[in-house]
């Protein structure tokens, strides 16, 4: 099994953060980079990030995994994570 040339480490965030890099569906610990960078670029942190704030960089975590994977793949990731902001309020 080759080895990965870089580390990556997994970033740790609130409940909804971590839902978030659940629904998405592809592996754990790139999402969770992937959405923690784009929350920091937006000027949130994975502990304070809110539906609204995921909601606001939406297009730029599907532009990210489009990069990454093929869109049949990362279309039905991208729709759980609409469902879990969608009903974030009523559970969270």
């Amino acid at each position: 099994m080759p080895r990965p040339t870089v580390t990556i480490h997994r970033v740790g965030g609130n409940l909804l953060f971590e839902r978030s890099i659940l629904a998405l569906g592809l592996d754990v610990t790139l999402m969770s980079r992937v959405l923690g960078e784009v929350l920091l670029r937006s000027g949130s942190t994975p502990m304070r990030a809110s539906p609204d704030d995921i909601g606001l960089v939406m297009p730029e975590i599907e532009r990210r995994m489009l990069l990454i994977a093929p869109f049949e793949q990362v279309s039905p990731g991208l729709a759980r994570l609409r469902r879990v902001l969608l009903t974030w309020e009523a559970t969270g």
